[in-house]
């Protein structure tokens, strides 16, 4: 019993000798913010749409964590601090694998926080500087054409729409229709081979929106090889989509060249179309 009663009186003498700061809890600034928009600095890097689903946090250079949007972030270091923040996706579509992307910018914000004062900057990115654009292949918004090759053992190839009630922005996008009695439809880039091959970061983006999945894959040394890379989900809404090719061209670095290529099946008595626009290819 004597002993429990040193016991208490050692920590009764510990708690008196702690001071307020000490037993009061750091009161956080919070970061709320909704979204993350682009801002296209040159018509070279066309479309401004987005799919950013996270918001990556840093306070003076060490990383808070990645935040799902929209966030309200509780951030413990007040007073002068610099804060940046870079866009996530989930990339190959893939809610799995969210991931930082790498020709997004950093938006940075220098600024004085108070805790418990919430702070809601408008955040908005940019393409890196050094970011390449349609490099190996010219990319495709239809704006002015197709760029596209139609698979000849395909049914149906993609056609030019311009009804802007099914066009997701400008004047066009592309479709592919496969009403009943038409299974598969398959259209490529024409060939290309001035890409890295070293493992560095080279994506595809596009827009797109399907009543069935579709598949991106792509073809090697004249399409006598075909690799697949990802399948998208149908969407009935418009979607953005970041396809990784970082490591398919350094697996397939000898390669002669390539067509990446955009495939749509279903059953005979289905009835399937498949959107797509802005779609561009990204590299350092």
């Amino acid at each position: 019993m004597k002993h429990h009663y040193l016991l208490l009186l050692f920590c009764s003498i510990l708690l008196l000798s702690c001071n307020k700061d000490e037993i009061e809890a750091t009161v956080p600034a919070y970061l709320k913010i909704d979204d993350i928009s682009v801002n296209i600095t040159n018509p070279n890097q066309g479309s401004a749409s987005d799919n950013i689903t996270d918001a990556w946090v840093f306070v003076n250079d060490q990383l808070i964590g990645a935040f799902e949007l929209p966030t309200v972030v509780p951030i413990l270091q007040t007073g002068n601090v610099n804060i940046k923040v870079r866009g996530g996706i989930f990339n190959n579509g893939l809610s799995n694998q969210r991931e930082i992307y790498p020709f997004y910018e950093f938006f940075t914000l220098d600024t004085n926080l108070i805790p418990e004062v919430v702070y809601e900057p408008n955040v908005v990115v940019e393409y890196k500087a050094d970011a390449i654009f349609d490099e190996g292949w010219a990319g495709e918004d239809f704006e002015s054409g197709i760029n596209l090759i139609e698979n000849p053992n395909g049914d149906t190839g993609i056609v030019r729409i311009t009804d802007q009630n099914k066009v997701f922005e400008g004047l066009a996008s592309g479709a592919i229709f496969l009403p009943p009695g038409k299974s598969f439809a398959e259209v490529y880039t024409p060939s290309f081979g001035d890409i890295p091959r070293n493992g560095t970061a080279v994506y595809l983006e596009l827009d797109y929106k399907s009543t069935h999945d579709f598949a991106i894959s792509i073809y090697a040394n004249n399409r006598s090889q075909q690799f697949s890379v990802v399948n998208f989900r149908a969407s009935s809404d418009w979607n953005k989509g970041y396809v990784e090719f970082s490591n398919v061209f350094s697996t397939l670095f000898n390669a002669a060249n390539y067509n990446i290529a955009f495939g749509l099946l279903k059953s005979k008595n289905d009835n399937a179309e498949l959107y797509i626009d802005n779609m561009k290819l990204i590299n350092y």
